[in-house]
């Protein structure tokens, strides 16, 4: 009988989604042994995260809460229960029925009303699923925290505060007056359709959203500008891929047209950064090779080997910096949100120096051509 009821445990287990997935082979501390990157660890509130190896959820302990996966920069962490795709739809037809959209957790949403979308905790929204809200036409925003003062998890409200002021920066950027806001409740006279969400609904806003963040996602946006998609894996390359919060990110911004400002000026740890080498690089190209998003790439032209850098697939995981053993990689935190809009590359060259033909990545042409470059 025992038996029995472990293998009913066992299917129920497997069938059950769980709340995170973990994708080591993007982890950057496992890609790199110099990286400093401990976010999924600092931000888990029940200590449910450990790292032997690559990253470790203890499901006994984990509360479900998301907010490791906001905190990842990578696609190392990704939530699943609900995905960003599956969140993003439900978005979408919130705010096509009743004009806004609420968030609450469980226990905020008893005294909110049945018009909130429910999540796991305020801090497993990312800033690619709030702009995306404001860019299908949210007149407000607003994450109910009603309930954060005496929840346990109170990492979860500080892992929110840092999206909303992401958000909120972004969208001062593009000259929005939209912004996301912190409230106990939804305002009073506040009315819609609610969460309703179809099964059928769900379906079609999937579908018309698929071939955009599609595009986005290697990095060929519908206008034709920028980069193109990313050179497929060749044996002895590792894995590259954009997070899905940042997928969204960028297909909500392109959504919301032109910036106000060309200039975002960030802060430390901050989603978006700029790349540039020092006068101390080599010019061994590492840095491009352990690169998570593909922000990196190689570059060979006659006898200058540099980096091909796009600012809008960088997530600022500091594993560049990390690993640059003469302190050659540097971040900054201001960029060019026109270049973010259309995955445009920036070529930056190491001194003259004949490359060893081990260095050497594809070459100038070749690279312009897979980016879709033309011009000097």
């Amino acid at each position: 009988m025992s038996s029995g009821m472990d293998r009913v445990v066992d299917v129920l287990d497997r069938v059950e989604r769980f709340p995170v997935e973990i994708m080591p082979e993007y982890c950057v501390r496992l890609r790199h042994r110099a990286s400093t990157c401990t976010r999924c660890t600092d931000a888990c509130p029940v200590g449910a995260i450990t790292w032997d190896e690559g990253p470790r959820i203890d499901r006994d302990k984990c509360a479900g809460c998301g907010i490791c996966a906001t905190a990842c920069p990578t696609a190392a962490l990704e939530a699943t229960a609900p995905t960003n795709d599956e969140m993003l739809a439900q978005i979408q037809q919130i705010v096509e029925k009743q004009g806004w959209v609420a968030f609450a957790c469980a226990q905020a949403q008893e005294g909110a009303g049945d018009n909130c979308l429910t999540v796991n905790c305020l801090g497993r929204l990312d800033d690619g699923l709030l702009v995306s809200a404001v860019g299908f036409g949210a007149r407000a925003v607003w994450l109910i925290d009603s309930a954060c003062a005496s929840c346990p998890k109170a990492a979860g409200h500080r892992a929110a505060e840092v999206m909303a002021h992401r958000a909120n920066a972004l969208l001062e950027a593009f000259g929005v007056e939209t912004r996301v806001e912190f409230r106990q409740d939804v305002p009073a006279g506040s009315s819609g359709a609610g969460q309703g969400v179809s099964r059928r609904g769900l379906f079609k806003v999937l579908t018309r959203e698929t071939v955009r963040v599609g595009e986005i996602a290697v990095g060929q946006p519908k206008n034709g500008s920028g980069a193109g998609a990313p050179p497929a894996q060749k044996k002895g390359e590792l894995p590259k891929a954009l997070p899905s919060s940042r997928v969204l990110l960028l297909a909500a911004l392109q959504r919301l047209g032109v910036p106000a400002v060309a200039g975002l000026a960030g802060e430390k740890g901050a989603s978006f950064a700029r790349f540039q080498l020092g006068e101390g690089c080599t010019g061994c190209q590492m840095c491009a090779f352990f690169c998570p998003t593909g922000a990196l790439s190689r570059v060979v032209d006659g006898n200058r080997v540099g980096l091909a850098f796009r600012v809008s697939h960088c997530v600022n995981c500091g594993l560049c910096r990390d690993l640059c053993y003469r302190g050659a990689a540097l971040m900054y935190d201001e960029v060019d949100l026109n270049k973010v809009l259309t995955m445009a590359v920036d070529w930056c060259f190491a001194q003259e120096m004949d490359a060893e033909p081990w260095k050497r990545g594809p070459s100038d042409t070749v690279l312009r051509e897979i980016a879709g470059v033309t011009g000097a």
